[in-house]
Order: C-alpha cells, then sequence, then structure tokens
C-alpha cells in the first residue's frame, strides 16, 4: 500500500470540525490520534502494516493539521464524543487504539471510558504516564495558566535571546529547537497556548487505567525509543507494574518518533 489515503471524512463536532483519514480494509477498527504538532500523515510509515486487519481513523488534534477548534480548550470529554462520533459513523461496537506521545496521552484517558469495547492498545512512546517538569502544569492555577496564555502570542519576541543563550552553550539543543519550532508562527503559538490550557485538566488517571486493562484483559503494547529525549525512559516499566500480563513493553533503537508506527512491525498483530 502506498501512502495516499482510501477516504476522508470530517466530522462535525459542536462547532468544530475534525478532521479523519481512513485507510485500509480490515474488518478491525482501529482509531489512531499522532503526537503533538504532527498530522495524520505521521502514520504514513504504519499504514502497509495495518491495511489487511483494521480499517483506521487517524485523527487531527485540534488546531493540527485540517482539524478546525473553536474553542480555547479541549477536554478528556471532547475526545471521548469524537470516538463516539466515529463508532455511530462506523456501526462499530469494538475497536482498537494507537496514539503516540500526546496521542498517547489521549489514548490513556480512553481506556477507562470504553474498557469494555477495546480490543488492543498500542502506544508508541506515550505521554501522561510520568510528566517531568511543566508538562504536569496540574499544580499551576487555572487563573495563572490563563494568565501567562497571553504571554504565548508574544512569545516569538523571544527567540533572538533564546539563539543568543543556545550559542553560548547557556540553553541545550534540545530546548532551543522546541522553541525555535513552536513559537516561530502565529499557528503554532496557537497550539502552544491551547495546550498549556488545557493539559491541566487532560491529566490520566493511571490507577485507573491499570484496573480497566486488568478487568477486561485488555492485550497493551508499550513502545519506548531507547534514543527519547522527552519521554522518560521508565514510563513502560511503570504502566506494567501489577499488570504484567496484559502489557508488553517494546525498547527500540528509534528516538521519539518510532518511525511513524513502523516500529509495529516488531509485534505479531
Amino acid at each position: 500500500m502506498n501512502n495516499e489515503f482510501r477516504d476522508e471524512i470530517t466530522l462535525k463536532y459542536g462547532h468544530h470540525e475534525v478532521y479523519c483519514q481512513v485507510n485500509g480494509e480490515g474488518e478491525e477498527l482501529l482509531i489512531a490520534f499522532p503526537g503533538y504538532g504532527r498530522t495524520v500523515d505521521f502514520y504514513s510509515p504504519a499504514l502497509p502494516l495495518l491495511i489487511h486487519k483494521y480499517t483506521t481513523w487517524i485523527i487531527d488534534l485540534p488546531l493540527h493539521g485540517k482539524t478546525t477548534w473553536n474553542e480555547p480548550m479541549f477536554t478528556i470529554k471532547d475526545f471521548t464524543e469524537i470516538i463516539l462520533l466515529i463508532l455511530q459513523q462506523t456501526g462499530q461496537l469494538r475497536f482498537s487504539l494507537l496514539g503516540h506521545s500526546f496521542g498517547g496521552r489521549a489514548v490513556l484517558t480512553q481506556i477507562p471510558v470504553f474498557g469494555k469495547k477495546l480490543n488492543q492498545v498500542f502506544l508508541l512512546a506515550p505521554d501522561g504516564i510520568k510528566n517531568p517538569g511543566l508538562m504536569t502544569v496540574g499544580w499551576i492555577p487555572g487563573w495563572l495558566r490563563r494568565l501567562t496564555s497571553g504571554w504565548v502570542e508574544q512569545s516569538h519576541r523571544l527567540l533572538p535571546c533564546a539563539e543568543w543563550l543556545h550559542r553560548r552553550g547557556w540553553m541545550a539543543s534540545d530546548t532551543y529547537r522546541f522553541a525555535e519550532f513552536y513559537l516561530k508562527t502565529k499557528e503554532r503559538r496557537q497550539q502552544v497556548k491551547m495546550y498549556w490550557l488545557s493539559l491541566a485538566d487532560f491529566q490520566v488517571d493511571l490507577s485507573s487505567v491499570k484496573n480497566t486493562i486488568k478487568t477486561n484483559q485488555i492485550t497493551t503494547v508499550i513502545f519506548i525509543g531507547k534514543r527519547d529525549k522527552i519521554i522518560p525512559s521508565d514510563v513502560g516499566t511503570i504502566l506494567a507494574s501489577g499488570i504484567e500480563s496484559w502489557v508488553k513493553i517494546m525498547n527500540i533503537k528509534t528516538g521519539h518518533s518510532l518511525n511513524g508506527g513502523a516500529v509495529l512491525e516488531s509485534i505479531k498483530l
């Protein structure tokens, strides 16, 4: 299969339009979420692996790709409602989930909601299991997040300072590349602003996730990139602890992108 999609569907959800790319001809439904800063095209390398077993719906996240989002925030419930729209559209009663990075966080939040309907879960370098530093943001009061969100719109003015610090070795390369990529354009600054406002209310209840996986015997595979500098390397063992029978950890010699899901070839789908 080449990287051309079989179909595209835009779901009307409230005042929003959620873009979905539909691939494959399999009997099983797979719903996939790319990571933050990515679009549906992220999973192109994985599609040849999925075509025969799954019909895969890949979703552009809020303010990403062709999805339009007309509110300043999003919630866990929004992702639940989007999945319900897909189930209604397809007529499927059961399905599997795939998520990379922030998309992995989205998948984790939906496991307790849809546990009885889930066949399998695939997590690629998932965010949300262990959140270093500001990624937790739940400890930051809502009023302060709203106040500081306005600064993001002018944050591109700080890029020359960041470049100066980076040249002198006072700012890590990864931090500088993040700032340069996400603050350079107005569109990306709007993404940063929305996710800064939303993330505190989009936290993973890990205890509930584990209990749901165990109770419903959901086969879960978590892929960790050995060269990943974004997601902590121990998230796999944290998730699997206490539910080892249902969680398989795959440590892959890649970075954070995990080859756009092509690492799925290392397991039996």
